[in-house]
């Protein structure tokens, strides 16, 4: 396996899965992931801001279909998703390290960690998808409209701007199409449930795990912080966020970062 650097923050794979890989740097110190949720990160976004100010170097590569990253048709199957990350953690340097993964990242690096108990120092997952309860089911956040789907992900729709708007200056076209991978990769992923087996694997998590939920989640229930911690075999702890929706990295960037970097000191 081997990467090219294509320009800041870019590389190129020469893989199974040959493509753009979109990678994003930011800040000086010990190394931490990020693994974005249903909304790509970017260079800017205040969560990686917060982060790297505590005094850590933040890697945060775009899952394939999102950002800059190439999409790919191999992605069938939830295998071939967790083969993928597996890839790109190892290609971003971010083997072994700490990972900060939110939503639809949170679900595939539980998956990874279950099988690959080197990959990841410390898990700090937000509001991770996954788990299935018949009597509380995850919300399917395509059963609505475009503006619904924001009004789910943050309670201040206003903070996911960039992708549902499109930046400033940026070419409509291209941000339609960017949009549009990026849906399509995370319904591969939650629809028309987000249930791959994972109950069946997660035992098998050997790394401390720290869980962060936005009080306000309303695709994933925070009832589900209790059902993640009760199957979790190295639980450290378990965070409600106040005022905060799915994606609570977005609405409360600076007190998940502080929860982060107590979980790391603490770890």
């Amino acid at each position: 396996m081997a990467a090219t650097p294509d320009g800041p923050g870019s590389m190129t794979l020469d893989s199974w899965r040959a493509g753009s890989l979109e990678i994003f740097r930011v800040g000086r110190g010990p190394r931490i992931g990020y693994l974005h949720g249903m909304v790509p990160v970017t260079s800017d976004e205040a969560f990686v801001t917060c982060l790297a100010e505590q005094g850590r170097e933040v890697v945060a590569p775009c899952l394939p279909g999102y950002g800059g990253t190439s999409t790919s048709r191999d992605l069938r199957t939830m295998h071939d998703w967790v083969a993928a990350t597996s890839e790109i953690i190892d290609v971003a340097g971010l083997n072994g390290a700490p990972m900060v993964a939110s939503s639809v990242g949170a679900m595939l690096a539980l998956e990874l960690a279950s099988i690959r108990p080197e990959a990841f120092s410390h898990l700090v997952l937000i509001g991770p998808i996954g788990l299935w309860r018949d009597d509380c089911p995850v919300t399917d956040p395509f059963s609505t409209t475009l503006s619904g789907q924001r009004n789910l992900l943050t309670n201040d729709p206003g903070l996911t701007a960039s992708f549902y708007d499109g930046a400033a200056g940026e070419d409509p076209v291209v941000a339609t199409i960017q949009r549009y991978t990026a849906r399509t990769a995370t319904a591969s992923l939650v629809w028309p449930i987000p249930d791959f087996g994972l109950s069946q694997r997660i035992h098998r998590v050997s790394c401390p795990v720290t869980l962060i939920w936005g009080a306000d989640d309303r695709i994933v229930p925070p009832v589900y912080a209790d059902f993640f911690a009760e199957s979790l075999s190295e639980l450290r702890s378990v965070h409600l966020i106040e005022g905060a929706g799915h994606l609570a990295e977005w609405d409360a960037p600076a007190r998940v970062a502080e929860i982060v970097t107590e979980a790391l000191r603490e770890s």
